[in-house]
C-alpha cells in the first residue's frame, strides 16, 4: 500500500468521525499489536475555572503525520499546492513527509521516476472530500469543555440578622477538535451536586439535577466579612475516534468528572441602633347613669359632667396623642398600643358604701369605673374648680418588629359637677 492511499483512507474516516464518535467504544490497536492510549483528562479549579480536555499518547504506532510539529505524532507532514492542469485534475497537493527524530523525508521518490516529479511518491488530487487540510497546522487533536463559575452574594451589604442570596451561575465553552488522525467530543455532562460554604460554620450541600445555576438564602447573624465559597462536582463522559495509519478508526469512551469553585465576599453590618419610644397617652372616659352601653361612642372625653348625689358608671379608655415609635436607623415607625388595665388613684368618691370604685386597686381594661359626686364644684375667684379625678394607666405597645413593651403612665380626668355652691 502507498503513502497516498494511506492519506485517502485516513482522510475518509476523518470526515464521517463526528458520526462515528456516537458508536460504542473500544479500545484501538494498530496492526503491530501495540494499543494507542487515549486518555481523557480532568483539571479542577477553584478560582472560577475548570476544564476537561482529550488527548492521544504516542506509542509505538505510526500515525498519519499531521501538519507541522506541534503534536506527538512520531511524522510530519508539509503539504504544497502544485498545478497540474491536467483535465481530471487541475491541481494536487504534493505532501511531504518526515521523520520527526531524524527530520529525513521518508516518501521520497527514485531517481528514475516519471516526470511532473514533485519530490514527493505521495500525491492528492484536490477536493472537497480528499483534501482535509488546506487550513493553517494545528496541534494534537482535542475536545475541551471549559467551565466558568461565578459566585455572588446580594445585597453585597446586608444588615446582620436579613437574609442575604448566595448565587452560583456556571458557564460553558465547548471545543471539538478534527484533524487527521483524531476527532473527540464530550457529551452528557451535568452538575451531580453544589456544595455551598458560608463562611460562618454553615454549609448547606444541594444534590440531584439541578441545572447549571443555584440561588440559597441564607442569614449571616453577626456583623463581619465572610467568604462564601461554591463548589460545583460535574460528571459525564467524554469519547474519541482514532485512526491508525491505514485509516481504521477506534472508539474510546471514558467518564470524567471535575470540580469547579469560586468564592465572593459577603458583608454583614451591625444592627443600627433601635430604639422604643414610648407611646403618649391619657386617659378618657364616657359616663352613664346605669350600666355602660356595651358600645362606647367615640372618642372617650377628658372632660365630663355628671349629677350631684348620683352614682355614675365610667368605661375607661386610652386616648392615644401619639403612637410608640420604632427608631431603627433613620426609619420611623409606629406601634399599635392598647390598654391592658387601670387603677383609681387620689381618696374616694362620695358614693356609699361598697358601691364606688375603692382607689389603690388594679382593675382590668373592661373594668368599669363607679363614682359619686355629692357637693357640687366649688366657686374660687369667681370660677368653678373642677374635680381632678387621677388615673394609672397601664399600657402594652407592639412595635413593628415584634417587641411588646409594656407601660405604666399616671393621668386624670377632669369633672363638672352641676349646681354650683358659692363660696367665700
Amino acid at each position: 500500500m502507498t503513502w497516498r492511499s494511506a492519506v485517502l483512507k485516513t482522510a475518509v474516516p476523518t470526515g464521517l468521525s463526528v458520526l462515528l464518535l456516537a458508536i460504542g467504544t473500544t479500545d484501538g490497536h494498530g496492526l503491530n499489536g501495540t494499543s494507542a492510549t487515549v486518555s481523557i483528562t480532568t483539571v479542577s479549579g477553584y478560582a472560577g475555572h475548570a476544564f476537561v480536555y482529550a488527548q492521544v499518547s504516542q506509542s509505538t504506532v505510526a500515525y498519519p503525520a499531521p501538519t507541522g510539529t506541534g503534536h506527538q505524532s512520531p511524522y510530519f507532514s508539509e503539504w504544497i499546492r502544485q498545478p497540474l492542469a491536467t483535465t481530471s485534475c487541475q491541481w494536487i497537493w504534493a505532501v511531504y513527509v518526515f521523520d520527526r527524530a531524524t527530520n529525513v523525508q521518508i516518501n521520497a521518490p527514485p531517481p528514475t521516476a516519471p516526470q511532473p516529479n514533485f519530490g514527493t511518491t505521495t500525491t492528492v488530487c484536490a477536493s472537497p472530500t480528499t483534501t482535509p487540510v488546506d487550513q493553517p497546522p494545528v496541534p494534537d487533536a482535542n475536545a475541551r469543555l471549559d467551565l466558568d463559575l461565578q459566585v455572588s452574594v446580594a445585597p453585597a451589604i446586608a444588615t446582620a440578622g436579613s437574609a442575604s442570596v448566595v448565587s452560583a451561575v456556571l458557564s460553558s465553552a465547548l471545543t471539538q477538535d478534527l484533524n487527521l488522525y483524531l476527532s473527540m467530543a464530550i457529551e452528557d455532562w451535568s452538575v451531580t451536586t453544589w456544595a455551598v460554604d458560608f463562611g460562618d460554620g454553615q454549609s448547606q450541600t444541594v444534590t440531584g439535577s439541578n441545572g447549571t445555576a443555584i440561588q440559597l438564602s441564607h442569614t449571616y447573624q453577626s456583623p463581619g466579612q465572610y467568604d462564601a465559597r461554591t463548589v460545583a462536582f460535574i460528571s459525564g463522559h467524554a469519547q474519541a475516534a482514532a485512526y491508525d495509519r491505514y485509516g481504521t478508526v477506534h472508539l474510546l469512551r471514558r467518564p470524567f468528572s471535575v470540580a469547579v469553585g469560586n468564592h465572593a465576599l459577603a458583608t454583614a453590618a451591625p444592627r443600627p441602633l433601635r430604639r422604643y419610644v414610648p407611646p403618649q397617652a391619657v386617659v378618657g372616659v364616657v359616663p352613664y347613669l346605669g350600666a355602660a352601653s356595651s358600645i362606647d361612642p367615640v372618642p372617650a372625653f377628658r372632660h365630663i359632667e355628671v349629677l350631684r348625689g348620683a352614682l355614675t358608671t365610667l368605661s375607661v379608655h386610652l386616648v392615644i396623642n401619639r403612637e410608640g415609635l420604632l427608631v431603627d436607623g433613620v426609619s420611623r415607625r409606629f406601634g399599635q398600643s392598647r390598654l391592658t388595665g387601670w387603677r383609681l388613684d387620689g381618696g374616694p368618691s362620695d358614693a356609699p358604701a361598697g358601691t364606688g370604685t375603692v382607689p389603690h386597686r388594679a382593675h382590668g381594661s373592661g373594668d368599669v369605673m363607679l363614682l359619686q359626686w355629692n357637693t357640687p364644684d366649688r366657686i374660687v375667684g369667681g370660677q368653678r374648680l373642677d374635680y381632678i379625678v387621677p388615673v394609672t394607666l397601664f399600657v402594652e405597645t407592639r412595635f413593628p418588629d415584634g417587641h411588646l413593651a409594656s407601660y405604666v403612665m399616671a393621668s386624670s380626668f377632669l369633672v363638672s359637677v352641676d349646681f354650683a355652691a358659692q363660696s367665700g
